[in-house]
């Protein structure tokens, strides 16, 4: 059996692991003649530049980023080739995002920045505290889970979460699924944050109506795509400080134009699209592909098919 790695993705050290652990396996690192591949372990833009029909004997692929709204998921499908995401892999890195992007606003962080560079000693009484607060979590997958472990840790009131099925997951107060109940958390919570994964269906799905939902001393966090807000609408609220802020890991497009009026509003704070990085990356990458490939070879179902 021949499967492609993406090996950078996999790590120096991880790599020659992989090898020694599946001897009968035939890793290849690039598919120049290796079109008899039966497995990809790929990144997504990696796999958009492929020919899947030249890939005859391909079966499974599996995605090295837990986003997938880039890949044509019904063409793969419609080949009956296996499909999964690395769901689980950057959750944790990016739940302490959410935090850290709270804590940005809520302690003033550019504030005394600015203050040590003028090296003015200047404090601001009664800053937010996450204690005591409610939280809309739009999405309770991997992400919306150690979201809400982490705030209940702080001491909040409520969390609600917004999600399609019905099931309650750990540290969640409540789930919403419809209209109502978005509009529910929106109305309610004193902090946003979208974990959703973009489709037809959560497209602008923050738009300008659902935006004057929002509290006046509400903060916006969006770590998942940045189509999921209608991001004129958020800078039309942003500058009219209809809200106290927005924390973007994400934009639209991607990397943001020098000339968007994001980057001199002074609500908010930017990271780009970096929200997963980690020194664990790579290792979890590797963990969830030694885990997968033994299920493949041994004709188990795969985890995180899509």
């Amino acid at each position: 059996m021949k499967i492609f790695v993406e090996k950078r993705m996999m790590g120096r050290i991880n790599y020659p692991k992989l090898i020694k652990k599946f001897p009968k396996i035939e890793f290849v690192d690039n598919l120049d003649g290796h079109e008899d591949v039966e497995a990809l372990i790929i990144m997504n833009s990696t796999l958009n530049k492929l020919d899947l029909d030249k890939f005859i004997r391909l079966r499974w692929i599996q995605l090295l980023m837990a986003g997938y709204d880039n890949v044509d998921i019904n063409y793969i499908k419609s080949k009956r080739i296996l499909i999964t995401n690395a769901r689980d892999v950057f959750s944790i890195s990016i739940a302490e995002d959410v935090i850290a992007k709270i804590l940005y606003f809520n302690r003033n962080m550019k504030y005394y920045q600015d203050c040590m560079n003028d090296k003015v000693w200047n404090p601001i009484s009664k800053e937010p505290e996450i204690f005591n607060s409610t939280v809309g979590i739009l999405g309770s997958g991997s992400i919306g889970k150690e979201l809400a472990k982490r705030f209940k840790a702080f001491g909040v009131e409520q969390i609600f979460g917004y999600k399609k099925s019905k099931d309650k997951p750990e540290n969640f107060d409540q789930i919403f699924n419809d209209e109502e109940g978005l509009e529910t958390i929106l109305k309610s919570s004193d902090y946003i944050i979208i974990a959703l994964p973009l489709t037809k269906d959560t497209k602008n799905l923050i738009n300008s109506e659902r935006l004057q939902l929002l509290k006046p001393n509400a903060l916006i966090v969006n770590v998942a795509r940045g189509e999921i807000i209608d991001q004129e609408a958020l800078i039309k609220c942003l500058k009219q400080k209809q809200i106290r802020g927005a924390g973007l890991d994400v934009t639209t497009p991607e990397p943001l134009p020098k000339d968007s009026e994001l980057w001199s509003l002074d609500n908010v704070y930017i990271t780009p699209h970096n929200a997963s990085s980690s020194p664990y990356m790579k290792d979890r990458l590797f963990e969830l592909t030694l885990m997968n490939l033994e299920r493949f070879l041994n004709n188990h179902k795969l985890k995180y098919l899509i």
